[in-house]
């Protein structure tokens, strides 16, 4: 009987730790923070955030030495369009060209390009006894005065007729054997041995010509 009741007082002091210990455990889950209990799966986190990142990236400096990030497929697409868009940009060569209206266009050139050359070399001709024009009406009375209207259109008719400049050197005009008759001396500038005798008549209502040079 006696060891009955020590066997028993040894199960009850043993079931009284049992729900002591238990019951310890209960209150502090119970009083447990709750971020201690996140804890486990914020650690995670991370490596699931890493795990989204694209695995192919390049690290491109900027002008302002900032990291731009970009993706490499992106660069690819972004010079594709730039190549294609750059190939639309040019000019076909096949488009708006038409041969026939192109062959037509240098030919006008050409002509007339030769009409101007003919002109010029009609305008260098040097004028033998043809009236080169006058601003003077009325009776038409021989000046020997320098910078006069008459003296001028003189002068102008010896340029023409000897291809001479402005800058010519002019020794003489004077009477060449009548009032309506003048004969000149002249020669390049700068160039005195290559004189021209040059004979003058008016024509009345058309100005000077000249009949005749001599070098």
């Amino acid at each position: 009987m006696g060891r009955y009741n020590k066997k028993e007082r040894s199960t009850k002091k043993r079931n009284v730790v049992l729900f002591t210990a238990l019951s310890a455990v209960l209150l502090a889950l119970l009083f447990l923070p709750k971020d201690a209990l996140l804890m486990g799966n914020e650690e995670e986190e991370p490596v699931k955030k890493e795990s989204k990142e694209p695995k192919h990236k390049v690290v491109k400096l900027q002008p302002d030495n900032e990291s731009a990030y970009e993706d490499e497929e992106k660069n690819s697409d972004k010079k594709e369009e730039a190549q294609t868009a750059s190939e639309e940009s040019e000019p076909s060569e096949e488009i708006g060209i038409d041969p026939e209206k192109e062959a037509d266009k240098k030919e006008k050139a050409k002509k007339a390009a030769e009409e101007k050359k003919k002109k010029q070399a009609a305008a260098d001709k040097p004028k033998i006894n043809e009236p080169i024009g006058t601003s003077q009406t009325g009776t038409h009375t021989s000046s020997y005065e320098e910078g006069s209207v008459d003296w001028n259109e003189k002068l102008k008719a010896i340029r023409l007729a000897t291809g001479l400049d402005e800058n010519m050197t002019v020794w003489k005009i004077a009477n060449g054997g009548g009032p309506q008759k003048s004969v000149a001396e002249v020669s390049p500038d700068g160039k005195p041995g290559e004189r021209y005798t040059v004979n003058l008549e008016w024509v009345d209502q058309k100005g000077w010509k000249v009949t005749s040079v001599k070098k």
